[in-house]
């Protein structure tokens, strides 16, 4: 189990990677937009679109890693009051369900893909983005990230160890 454990958080971290990309790719695009309107009146005409596609893989993809690292927002107000095993076990039921519930949002997406692969549909835009590729984008974002659900929840019934460095955030909420 422990290959299968690592194995899923290096894809979670290879998705986190590409997750930043796309931000990096979405903090250029914006200003390669600003540049055009300001000093050449003109624009590229789907900023609003390819960063609406950039924001979907930062969230999507980069779920995985928040998880395994234990930065997702999560209300204790049941969790505190529960003894360390029953805390496990909570833990790791909700992580199952998460992981089911993300694995059938995947499968609705590669019902969406297959369709709009097969009659070849676009995006409205000037662009005209076979929309397959951003819909088969966060289908793959859900499918690491219900495999990462998948791991932690397991990893919780065994109380087997996170394969993730245990570092504190820089600023840490209370």
């Amino acid at each position: 189990m422990t290959r299968f454990y690592s194995g899923v958080f290096l894809l979670s971290r290879l998705a986190a990677v590409v997750a930043a990309g796309a931000m990096i790719y979405m903090v250029g695009h914006i200003a390669y937009e600003i540049i055009l309107r300001s000093f050449f009146a003109t624009s590229t005409f789907v900023l609003d679109e390819f960063v609406g596609y950039g924001i979907g893989v930062c969230v999507i993809w980069s779920l995985g890693y928040v998880l395994e690292h234990g930065d997702l927002i999560r209300v204790g107000i049941v969790l505190e009051h529960l003894p360390a095993r029953g805390r496990a076990l909570f833990t790791a039921a909700a992580a199952l369900i998460t992981a089911a519930m993300s694995a059938g949002l995947a499968w609705m997406f590669w019902i969406r893909v297959a369709r709009a692969w097969s009659r070849g549909t676009v995006s409205s835009s000037v662009a005209a983005v076979p929309t397959w590729i951003p819909e088969g984008a966060i289908m793959v974002g859900l499918c690491v990230f219900s495999l990462a659900a998948l791991a932690h929840g397991l990893r919780h019934i065994t109380g087997h160890p996170s394969p993730a460095p245990r570092t504190p955030l820089v600023t840490p909420v209370e």
